[in-house]
Formats: structure tokens, C-alpha cells, sequence
């Protein structure tokens, strides 16, 4: 299946997930409805999967090595941070960071106990592509996958267990996060005068940095295109202290685009680029006359 096919239920399936619980990545207000949203969405991808079989190998390891994972990773994700935000203690700072480092000591163990197969996912190994990710070679219980069954016609020996590694890098993050921020004192007004003044600023509007992020995310510049476009639009948020949180509803509104371009913001970078170096090149300091 190729990427392309699956780049609308996927941001349609977030942006769902958006609506229900605000930022996603910070809260779930309602793990009922998110999880039939996820369920929805992955229930479409096993149907459409049925209705349009693989063209090859190649495209069948492509699915369930990265595709399925980042649909299915959200469902493990929902879960985890209902759990974890459920569970924060109601106490002195240091009680929390206490309790957001033992969080994720539970998903550093399951890195190391799993660490043959965390290293070939983060290092997007090919050599056992073959046994790892073609149904006919799946195993009767998949690491990770012992005590829950699966359906084996949409399921092989390492998709569940990659769509794992994701939620819980995204878990782990999330409560780093939160722990640099337990550590700034909110009174120090000097530290605070640091911390702004180290933070960049996006001079445009958001919608021109949604373009960028899609831009950033379907050339696939980031991670060899490992990277999702969440991560990337988290990266932006943090990076320029900005709320995307609605990026998804942008993006839509950049493809009904009537009267202007779909890459406007883009288009606008191309052309300053353009001028300056055309204009660098017509710039030619004249030569002094040596003097006679």
C-alpha cells in the first residue's frame, strides 16, 4: 500500500483525535472516543488491505513495517497517557518528578528487553525485513504479542511490537517534557528572562508554518522520512513556542486553496532565494585602477 493512500485517513484521523482532546499529545479527554476514532481508522486500513493486495513484497513489508505501527502506535499512546495523567500524584514537585521518572523507567526496561529488535527499528535495518514483516513468516506468538492474539491476515512477527517502540518514544518525551518544566521555578523572574531569550519566534502565521511542516514531511527530510508528521509538527511547536494544535484542520484549508497557491509560504521562500543570489551575481565591485 502506498503512503500516499494512507496520508488522508491518517491526518483525518488525527485531526478527530484533535477535536476530542485538544492538544493529543498533552491530554485525552475522552479515551472512549478516541479509541473508536483509532479503531475506526485502523478497522478502514485491515478493509482496505483486503480490497487491494499487495503489489509485492517490497509493498507488504513498506505496510506493516511503517504504516500500520504509525496508526496503531496512537492506540497504545491513548491508553499509556490516560493511565500516566490519571496516576500524577497530588503533591510537592518533587513527588511528581519522582513519579514521571519512574514512568519512564517502565518503557527504558521494555527498550532493553527488547533490545535486538529496538536497535534494528531505530537503525531501520533491512536484512530480516523478510521474516519480520511477510505474514507468511509469522510466528504462532510475535514478541510482545504472546498473551494477545491478533489477526494473522493483518499482522506479522514485529508491527505490533514497532507501533510499541513508537507510543512509548512519544510517551517518553512527553514526560521529559513535563519534567523540564517541574524544574523551572516558576518565581525566578531571572530564569524566566533566560529561557525567553533563548526561545526563536516564528515571524509568520501559522498556517505558513503548518505549510513548512508538510512541506518538511512529504519530501521526507527528516529521519530518512521515518519521521511523522506529528513529530514534526511537535518539533515546530516546541522549537518556536507555538500552539499547532489545529494543524491538521490548516492543512485541509491549504487544499481548498481557490485564489492563492497551495505553497505560498514556499513559493515565497523559493523566489527570496532566487533574488538574492541573482542579485548577488549582478552585484560586481569595479576593480581599482593601479596607479600610474
Amino acid at each position: 500500500m502506498l503512503a500516499k493512500d494512507t496520508e488522508k485517513p491518517y491526518s483525518g484521523m488525527l485531526e478527530q483525535l484533535g477535536y476530542i482532546n485538544g492538544s493529543i499529545r498533552e491530554s485525552v479527554q475522552n479515551l472512549n472516543e478516541s479509541l473508536a476514532c483509532i479503531h475506526s481508522t485502523v478497522s478502514e486500513l485491515r478493509e482496505y488491505i483486503r480490497r487491494h493486495p499487495f503489489e509485492d513484497e517490497q509493498d507488504e513489508i513498506d505496510f506493516f513495517k511503517y504504516t500500520k505501527p504509525q496508526f496503531c502506535s496512537w492506540n497504545i499512546y491513548v491508553v499509556e497517557l490516560h493511565h500516566i495523567l490519571t496516576s500524577i500524584p497530588v503533591g510537592t514537585d518533587q513527588m511528581k518528578r519522582d513519579y514521571y521518572m519512574d514512568e519512564m523507567g517502565v518503557f527504558y526496561r521494555f527498550f532493553r528487553q527488547h533490545a535486538f529488535h529496538y536497535q534494528y527499528y531505530l537503525k531501520d535495518e533491512k536484512a530480516k525485513d523478510k521474516i519480520f514483516f511477510l505474514r507468511r513468516n509469522r510466528s504462532l506468538f510475535p514478541p510482545g504479542r504472546e498473551l494477545i492474539p491478533d489477526d494473522p491476515e493483518f499482522s506479522t512477527d514485529l508491527d505490533h511490537l514497532f507501533a510499541t517502540f513508537r507510543a512509548y518514544e512519544m510517551l517518553r518525551d512527553f514526560m521529559i517534557k513535563r519534567v523540564r518544566l517541574l524544574y523551572q521555578e516558576p518565581n525566578n523572574t531571572f530564569l524566566q528572562e533566560i529561557m525567553e531569550s533563548r526561545k526563536s519566534r516564528w515571524s509568520g502565521s501559522k498556517m505558513d508554518l503548518v505549510e513548512f511542516a508538510y512541506g518538511i514531511y512529504f519530501t521526507q527530510r527528516v529521519n530518512g522520512g521515518k519521521a511523522d508528521i506529528s513529530d514534526i509538527i511537535g518539533w515546530l511547536e516546541e522549537s518556536f513556542n507555538e500552539d499547532l494544535s489545529q494543524a491538521y484542520r490548516m492543512f485541509i484549508d491549504i487544499t481548498r486553496r481557490k485564489n492563492i497557491s497551495l505553497t505560498k509560504c514556499l513559493d515565497e521562500m523559493r523566489d527570496a532565494i532566487h533574488k538574492h543570489v541573482e542579485e548577488s551575481l549582478r552585484y560586481k565591485p569595479k576593480k581599482s585602477r593601479p596607479k600610474t
